[in-house]
C-alpha cells in the first residue's frame, strides 16, 4: 500500500509540475510575441516598394507600389516613406520588382504635368 502511495504521489507531482509548465507557457507566449514584435518594429522602418518591373518614365500609381517594413540596415538614406508622396510622379531610371524606391529614382517636378487628384492632396 505505500507503494502504491509513493507512485501515485509521484505521478501527481509531475501531474501538476506540467501542467504549471504549460499554464506558464501559454500565459507567457502572447506577452513575448508582442515584445519580440516590438524589437522588430524598432529594429525596422516602413519604406515604399515597387510591385512590378518599372520602365524610367512610367507614372507611379498606388497599384504599383507598396509600403512595406525593412531593417535599417536595408534601407538606403534617401527611401521613400510614404506611398503618398510620390502617386503621379515619374521614374527616372528603371526599378526591379521589389526594389526600395529612393527619392533620386523618381522626377520630383513631373507631379506638376497632371492634375492631383484629391485624394492626394
Amino acid at each position: 500500500m505505500a507503494l502504491l502511495n509513493r507512485n501515485t504521489g509521484f505521478l501527481l507531482g509531475n501531474v501538476i509540475g506540467l501542467s504549471v509548465l504549460v499554464a506558464g507557457i501559454v500565459i507567457t507566449a502572447p506577452q513575448k510575441q508582442a515584445e519580440q514584435a516590438e524589437i522588430d518594429k524598432r529594429n525596422s522602418q516602413v519604406v515604399v516598394v515597387s510591385l512590378a518591373d518599372l520602365k524610367a518614365g512610367a507614372r507611379i500609381s498606388s497599384e504599383l507600389v507598396k509600403e512595406e517594413r525593412k531593417p535599417h540596415q536595408e534601407v538606403p538614406l534617401n527611401a521613400v516613406e510614404s506611398t503618398k508622396k510620390i502617386i503621379g510622379l515619374l521614374t527616372k531610371a528603371d526599378i526591379k520588382k521589389g526594389q526600395i524606391i529612393t527619392y533620386s529614382l523618381l522626377d520630383l517636378q513631373s507631379r506638376d504635368s497632371q492634375p492631383i487628384e484629391a485624394n492626394e492632396k
